[in-house]
């Protein structure tokens, strides 16, 4: 069962309200195309040629049960008539996963709707907005060159009025650096669908464009590469490495592409979500509230540059998010940090700040995150008690005793990370169980943890992403040290669910090396043993009678 990771979950959160707001309801037309539209039906037996028939194709995989596809249906329709007129070499097609059950397997297709962009065997996600114009404008983008060579003032006027976000631009010096040119092309083919390039090189168009932002380009030497926000010409960012190479610029872009205080909406979500860079967020009540923080934000947005970004959210419309965080969404304004690569939150003190923290306290409390002296707000159930410890034989582990069991080094710990609502988990419970029992002898329990933790109810971090239900992870006795998370590096179980595969791969990938498959068999000979007792007790007590 696949779900959604943290970063993805947060956005999924925010962008079903924003859904919901914006088009009054996931349901509101019929996921099936218009039949006279130019959305073409595809099928298992007519995939394959049509995409090879044409170079550029955006193929949406579909349920006609679901919500958000009937939300999508009448614009992707919108859309393909829209293209088949201006650019009817962009096809648009659907499949319906309902009818070509194999087709959608084929693709990797775990949620509806899935959209993705084929050009021949190549195939990536689509990322792109779900509205009519917007799916037409992202399609079109497709065939154009990944960067925009500026010749004529003209041309760079109206690239410029056509310029409605963060774009990048690349200045070529009289020394042209051929190396560092091929980089900045490679780079804008793999961000071109989040951002514009474009290169500027004779003298009027360097000379006109110099007019317009803060930074001087007069006699050029090598190479300059900055990004610009169209609604401020003159706070362009300048990358400015000494040793120009591709991370850094890709790096530079992540860092410099997000305003100091922006907002997460449909746009920007996939901004923020994908950059590496911690993200604070102020929840607010009215926008006369988010007005009034603004300037402090801009300031720490641009102190904090590539450090922490920051985010206003309307609690009225995203409150629920706050529960994300491990934060009262009863009580606002409030202002939490999330560390996306490590799935730690940390937040300002709701019951010491009632009415909302000060700006000295905000400043503070970024000052020391920076400094590791904030310690993250963890979600765990309750600690097991002896009595629970006692008469269970699979270990529970919660958000504050999963880090202390899996650091100590000389014991294989098996971990099934679960959710209650999981039918694999719910099925996979009773061989669980069974796993437990044939471990739990006295002359084995020091070698090898059998334990299960709640993977909703509990924060933790750990070496493999959690993407589906259940996940098992195992973390050989006196494994490698993962450097992301200071635990055991896991190796994750992909076989059948089976109590003899468990223990196989317990044998073949533990360090400690028990032999499970005798551990089973004298389990299986003592109950055998003792059923026959039974049996005779029962037998002799009927002779007697």
């Amino acid at each position: 069962m696949k779900f959604w990771n943290f970063s993805t979950q947060t956005l999924a959160a925010l962008l079903a309200s924003v859904s919901i707001i914006n088009a009054g309801g996931p349901a509101s037309g019929d996921a099936i195309a218009d039949p006279n539209s130019a959305v073409v039906k595809l099928t298992t037996d007519s995939f394959q040629s049509f995409i090879q028939e044409n170079p550029l194709v955006l193929a949406e995989f579909f349920a006609p049960w679901c919500g958000y596809c009937k939300s999508l249906g009448p614009e992707f329709s919108k859309a393909a008539d829209s293209l088949n007129e201006s650019h009817p070499n962009i096809k648009l097609a659907q499949v319906d996963c309902t009818e070509e059950a194999d087709l959608c397997s084929e693709q990797g297709i775990r949620g509806y709707p899935t959209l993705k962009v084929l050009r021949g065997e190549a195939t990536e996600d689509y990322e792109g907005p779900r509205d009519s114009n917007g799916i037409a404008e992202y399609m079109i983008k497709q065939t154009l060159p990944a960067v925009q060579d500026i010749e004529s003032v003209d041309q760079l006027s109206t690239v410029l009025e056509e310029q409605s976000k963060p774009f990048v631009v690349q200045v070529l010096g009289s020394k042209v650096d051929e190396s560092a040119n091929s980089t900045y092309y490679e780079v804008a083919s793999e961000k071109r669908k989040d951002l514009n390039f474009i290169s500027l090189k004779d003298s009027p168009v360097v000379d006109e464009f110099n007019k317009k932002i803060n930074v001087n380009l007069n006699k050029l030497k090598n190479n300059k590469y900055l990004l610009v926000h169209p609604s401020d010409y003159k706070d362009v960012r300048e990358f400015s490495e000494k040793s120009f190479s591709k991370e850094g610029l890709t790096t530079f872009i992540a860092n410099e592409v997000v305003p100091y205080f922006g907002d997460i909406n449909r746009d920007t979500y996939l901004m923020y979500m994908s950059s590496p860079v911690p993200l604070g967020y102020y929840f607010y009540n009215s926008e006369e509230e988010r007005a009034k923080v603004e300037p402090l934000f801009n300031k720490l947005g641009k102190e904090n540059r590539g450090k922490i970004n920051f985010v206003g959210l309307d609690a009225n419309l995203f409150g629920r998010h706050a529960e994300i965080l491990n934060m009262n969404p009863e009580i606002v304004p409030l202002f939490a940090i999330q560390d996306i690569q490590n799935n730690k939150k940390y937040g300002i003190d709701q019951s010491a700040n009632p009415n909302g923290p000060s700006d000295k306290t905000i400043t503070q409390f970024i000052k020391d995150f920076n400094k590791g002296k904030l310690s993250p707000i963890v979600k765990s159930e309750d600690l097991p008690t002896d009595e629970e410890k006692q008469s269970q034989s699979v270990v529970k582990l919660v958000g504050h005793n999963h880090d202390a069991v899996l650091k100590n080094l000389d014991k294989d710990v098996f971990v099934k990370y679960y959710a209650p609502w999981c039918g694999h988990c719910k099925r996979l419970a009773p061989s669980w169980e069974e796993l437990a029992s044939i471990y739990g002898s006295n002359e084995t329990d020091s070698k090898v943890v059998i334990a299960n933790l709640d993977h909703t109810a509990n924060d933790v971090d750990t070496p493999v992403e959690i993407e589906g239900y259940p996940t098992l992870l195992l973390y050989p006795a006196n494994g490698k040290v993962d450097a992301k998370t200071g635990l055991r590096e896991a190796v994750v179980f992909e076989g059948p669910r089976e109590i003899d595969s468990l223990i196989e791969f317990i044998q073949e990938k533990g360090g400690a090396k028990v032999d499970g498959k005798s551990l089973k068999q004298a389990k299986e000979s003592a109950a055998a043993e003792e059923e026959e007792v039974v049996g005779e007790d029962e037998e002799n007590t009927h002779d007697e009678l």
